[in-house]
């Protein structure tokens, strides 16, 4: 049945992927059953940066859809001045007044429109739920994630910045998930919760006692096909992608390691994306006598990107700490299987079928690890080419008209708990015990 549905979507772009992505696509696949009111804050790089999704919207109306702008309060400009120098931690402090914004634009608008359910959609982290479960109305929030207790075995060898960002990370997120009053309240308010990883609903039951619908964030946007042709010469040549921010949490360079263990040379290695780490990683496949079989392309738009990841054989994600990153449910739609650390969402969504999943160890031995399978696969090619076959059958299960379904049904769910929420309030309140006697 079609519903009329509140959405805060912080961040929220048609061009871009990652949280944006995420938030743009589950609205447009809503709207398409719907009537959306879409509460955001950025689609660019910074809070208030809209101009994107304003210069979209202009030439490219969606009918159902109403996008309002939340502008941030003086203060929280303020203090997202320090995010954008790189202090990021100062952005929670903004995004805190942000959501408060959010619930005074909501309740106007509640003024005028009869919402049937909430939906507190992205960011996916968890330190921040807002405060729409302030509105009387049905409440859904997830999909919620970012509460991964990152292995120390992962940060070994790691810089000591990188090491201290990680480990204060992991003592912050226990403390949250231990001891914040508001965190646990926004848990138990919430008529229905979505978990983005198995992880994420397991830490929801222990912490706190609720049940949740497990819901990666993002999901198969466009066809699922195979290129075929690709497989012509894959025993001359074995194409191999990785795709991501040049940074310590993408861990390019584990990659790069055990490509250097290989010794088969008939393969080429695709580097999508760019970051701080670019000219290291770059220096670093030099000393590894990797130059001549690695490709760098640098930031390319998301057509490009992804036509280099259709025509590839094989992609590697060997980040030390995700949710679910778009580039998987990308591999998946274009028939690339995967080859990734067994854990975060990548360890949940993919299986044996349509990837090959790593345990995580010490950094030498899961370099050795991902070489031995590399070394397999390029003597055995094809496995690549069966492998493509299951992973598109995999990718089905993650087309948005299955996720639609389930959205739904938690949508239905929402108004059920909230009713009888409302119903409990009722027959218990000491006024109509009264009344009735």
């Amino acid at each position: 049945m079609k519903k009329k549905i509140l959405i805060s979507a912080y961040a929220i772009s048609p061009t871009r992927g990652s949280e944006y992505g995420a938030a743009w696509n589950t609205v447009i696949n809503l709207a398409k059953e719907h009537e959306l009111w879409v509460l955001y804050g950025m689609s660019d790089d910074h809070m208030g940066d809209t101009q994107t999704l304003k210069s979209y919207i202009e030439t490219n109306p969606l009918p159902s859809v109403t996008f309002i702008e939340v502008k941030a309060p003086l203060l929280a400009k303020i203090i997202n001045l320090l995010n954008k120098i790189g202090l990021g931690w100062f952005f929670y402090f903004a995004y805190y007044l942000w959501q408060k914004e959010v619930l005074n634009t909501a309740r106007v608008l509640l003024e005028t429109v009869d919402i049937d359910i909430v939906h507190q959609l992205g960011p996916i982290g968890f330190r921040e739920p807002g405060f729409l479960g302030e509105l009387d109305k049905p409440l859904i929030w997830g999909p919620i994630g970012g509460m991964n207790i990152i292995s120390p075995v992962l940060l070994k060898g790691k810089p000591f910045s990188t090491r201290i960002k990680f480990r204060i990370k992991n003592i912050i997120n226990k403390i949250q998930l231990n001891y914040s009053p508001r965190i646990a309240r926004a848990f138990q308010r919430a008529d229905v919760l979505l978990s983005a990883t198995t992880n994420g609903k397991h830490t929801i039951q222990d912490k706190f006692g609720r049940q949740s619908y497990l819901m990666p964030e993002q999901g198969i946007i466009g066809d699922i096909d195979l290129d075929e042709a690709k497989f012509n010469n894959v025993q001359h040549t074995v194409k191999l992608v990785w795709s991501g921010t040049h940074i310590e949490r993408k861990n390019l360079q584990l990659c790069l390691n055990a490509l250097a263990l290989v010794k088969q040379r008939n393969w080429i290695l695709h580097i999508l994306g760019n970051g701080p780490l670019t000219d290291q990683l770059k220096q670093k496949a030099k000393e590894l006598n990797l130059s001549g079989a690695v490709i760098w392309y640098g930031h390319l738009s998301r057509t490009k990107a992804i036509q280099i990841m259709r025509s590839s054989h094989l992609h590697f994600i060997t980040s030390i700490a995700e949710d679910n990153p778009a580039v998987i449910f990308e591999a998946m739609s274009a028939g690339v299987p995967t080859l990734t650390l067994d854990h975060c969402g990548m360890g949940d969504v993919l299986c044996e079928k349509c990837a090959i999943k790593i345990k995580v160890e010490s950094h030498h031995r899961m370099a050795r690890n991902i070489a031995e399978h590399v070394e397999y696969l390029l003597a055995n090619s094809e496995v690549l080419a069966d492998m493509a076959l299951e992973t598109l059958k995999c990718a089905t299960k993650h087309e948005w008209s299955k996720r639609l379904n389930l959205l739904n049904s938690c949508y239905d769910a929402a108004i059920e708990v909230y009713k009888d929420k409302a119903a409990s309030k009722v027959i218990f309140s000491p006024l109509i015990i009264w009344e009735d006697a």
